[in-house]
């Protein structure tokens, strides 16, 4: 009976060992001692000594002779090196070492490691070997051994119960280190790109194949990148190419992680293979979910420093954010589901206790944040689905922790936690240095409304800077991000309405008359690593429509020689950007689309139809009248031939190096994409393309 009750300890307790005192620590247990340790405890456990426990702890009955009686603990000791003794003697320390933590830990004792050592040592001196003693079953008054033959497939099977728990964390590090790799090299690819290295080496061949078939295109030939796929009631989002080749690699390395040898045949533990191989997958799965979480929360923040570093947008880290948790969701799954086939028969009674009811929870929300993260309810309802969405990561994250705050493998928690906490800190920080400013917001267009604030001294601005705005009044928490442009002293984001927050300011503005001020709070600035990059070429293309005109106005602004081509609904739609239009400097084409009339070229002054004679329309013409040097403005009515349009400039283009930018419609975004993509192989120019939207 007692050795049975203290085998089941072992297997309850032996994995609570790879953490420290505080369960907290991650160790790697092969060649720890762990396995010496524990195969020699059971070898020995059923020997009898004249000794009383101190029961000073709560498994005193089954460790205080082990850990504090003198021969007891030698004769541990001295089955551990028998079996380790191709370790050499270096390894002698390791296992003094883990004696000493696994002692602490049950035991009434807490010596020190080098007390062990000194057993050991002062043991071999009144060592009797097993085939000495006559009978077993006598107290022991002198260190013996263990029967070593007897032991060695328990002994074979802890190596391999470790080998895969430092599989899973090893495996862990893996994706890490993935991630990282793709990091240096887009940090060198991004530093390439602002220092105009990049501009001498886009022009070769091997580097337009890459831009052709990886770098630029959709996933799918002419296919879909900033556009949804889909219907009505079922829609998602594909990444482009280069996003897809890393995902296969992904893929590759998780398909290799699960079906690395579990070694499940080879020794004793848990009983015959099958029920091994289920603990084994188990574990594995479930410390490589654990692995994830920290990138999960990274790649998922606003203050990313990883942004500044490989040039990625904030949509390319929430694709991967999309990515890592659906691979930890499927590690999550498979954890519990071997765990559910390995706890047959106690499955109900296992659910008493407080890990594994809480693992069974964090299971649970898991999916329901998967399912509820699906691109549909993105769409329809974000608002909600944000909030939701980080309540129940929150509650996740908890789950996790009462799941696992006895096992260990909990750096990755409180790694994640940290990220997360510091990255809101810097969120609020930066919304407290902005603070509620009264902003003016006024009906410009049809379904487009502009809010103007005081600029802040300290705010840092770039072209394609964007900010995330509350409101106050309504729900103070919910934030959108909107381009945000420098007017004057101002700064000025041009929202077009649409559903939430957004509709609910605009029917308060039509009832206010098209005019009224409210408080408003900007976070930011975020973005606008694009502009020092574009400065680097001798020419840029910059392609904008619909939202994303603010963005590439301002881009246009600081590009001393290139052409700016702006698809446009309507002429009034292109007079409300009528002061960022004023900054531009190089040749600019308009195409109308919803309207009719004759191409012509007209100068900025015309095209904004200045009339009254106000102090604030003087300043317009005034601003208007510095871009006369740049020459008219063509206007063109019809929607152009985008295909036709980029090829005859970049052909045309007197320098050898070109930037390409847009950002406008999903569709427009995409057809520009795909064109570039198709095309740059037969352009004898150094090309680079920027896509300054965000999907995600």
């Amino acid at each position: 009976m007692r050795s049975a009750i203290g085998a089941l300890l072992v297997l309850a307790l032996s994995t609570t060992t790879l953490a420290d005192e505080l369960y907290l620590k991650t160790t790697i247990g092969t060649d720890s001692g762990a396995a010496e340790f524990w195969t020699c405890y059971e070898g020995i456990e059923d020997y009898v000594y004249d000794y009383t426990p101190l029961m000073l702890a709560e498994y005193s009955t089954y460790y205080d002779a082990m850990c504090g009686y003198p021969p007891a603990v030698a004769t541990l000791l001295n089955c551990c090196f028998s079996l380790a003794e191709d370790k050499g003697d270096q390894f002698h320390d390791t296992v003094f070492k883990y004696a000493a933590t696994s002692c602490k830990r049950y035991s009434s004792y807490h010596y020190s490691w080098t007390y062990y050592k000194d057993q050991y040592e002062n043991g071999t001196k009144y060592y009797v070997p097993l085939d000495n003693i006559k009978n077993i079953s006598l107290p022991l008054y002198a260190p013996t051994n263990a029967n070593i033959t007897a032991i060695e497939p328990t002994y074979v099977g802890y190596k391999n119960y470790y080998f895969n728990l430092d599989s899973g964390t090893w495996f862990s590090v893996g994706i890490c280190g993935y991630f990282l790799l793709l990091i240096v090299i887009s940090a060198i690819h991004n530093f390439s790109r602002k220092t105009a290295i990049s501009k001498s080496i886009n022009n070769s061949p091997f580097v337009k194949v890459l831009q052709k078939y990886i770098i630029f295109p959709t996933v799918l030939p002419n296919g879909k990148f900033a556009q949804a796929y889909g219907w009505k009631y079922f829609s998602l989002l594909f990444p482009n190419r280069i996003q897809f080749v890393t995902d296969l690699f992904i893929f590759a390395l998780q398909v290799a992680f699960y079906c690395v040898d579990y070694r499940q045949n080879q020794g004793y533990w848990f009983g015959p293979a099958r029920t091994t191989w289920q603990r084994f997958l188990g574990d594995r799965t479930g410390i490589m979910a654990f692995g994830k979480i920290p990138l999960l929360i990274l790649f998922a923040g606003r203050n990313n420093f990883l942004l500044w570093i490989t040039g990625w947008s904030a949509a390319t880290f929430l694709h991967f954010h999309k990515v890592i948790a659906s691979w930890m969701a499927l590690d999550a799954l498979i954890h519990s589901c071997a765990y559910t086939a390995y706890s047959k028969g106690s499955y109900v009674s296992s659910l008493k206790q407080t890990y594994f009811a809480c693992g069974v929870a964090a299971t649970v929300l898991c999916g329901v944040i998967l399912l509820q993260a699906f691109h549909p309810f993105r769409v329809w309802y974000y608002e909600y689905f944000l909030t939701f969405h980080v309540v129940l990561a929150i509650a996740f994250l908890i789950m996790c922790w009462y799941h696992c705050n006895t096992l260990g493998w909990m750096e990755w928690l409180i790694a994640a936690c940290c990220v997360w906490f510091f990255e809101r800190l810097l969120r609020v920080i930066r919304m407290f240095g902005f603070g509620w400013k009264t902003a003016t917001i006024s009906v410009v267009d049809e379904n487009l409304m502009k809010i103007k604030v005081p600029k802040p001294s300290w705010w840092f601005h770039q072209p394609g800077t964007y900010s995330y705005v509350y409101f106050a009044g309504w729900i103070f928490w919910e934030n959108h991000p909107f381009t945000t442009v420098i007017e004057g002293d101002n700064l000025c984001s041009y929202i077009r309405v649409k559903k939430g927050i957004t509709f609910r300011v605009w029917n308060q503005l039509v009832a206010n008359g098209g005019k009224m001020n409210w408080k408003v709070c900007l976070e930011g600035p975020y973005g606008g690593d694009c502009a020092s990059k574009l400065k680097k070429y001798d020419e840029a293309l910059l392609i904008a429509g619909g939202s994303g005109v603010p963005s590439i106005l301002e881009n246009a602004a600081q590009v001393s020689k290139g052409k700016f081509i702006w698809i446009a609904q309507t002429l009034k739609s292109v007079q409300v950007y009528h002061n960022l239009l004023a900054q531009v400097h190089t040749e600019i084409e308009i195409y109308i689309t919803r309207e009719q009339g004759t191409d012509k070229v007209t100068t900025l002054s015309e095209l904004t139809n200045l009339e009254e004679p106000t102090t604030e329309s003087s300043e317009k013409e005034s601003d208007i009248e510095k871009t006369t040097s740049s020459g008219g403005v063509n206007i063109f009515y019809g929607r152009p031939n985008m295909g036709e349009l980029l090829d005859y400039n970049v052909r045309n283009a007197s320098a050898n190096n070109i930037a390409i930018i847009s950002c406008g419609p999903p569709a427009l975004t995409d057809e520009v994409r795909n064109i570039v993509s198709s095309n740059v192989t037969s352009w004898d120019k150094s090309i680079d393309y920027f896509d300054e939207l965000e999907v995600w």
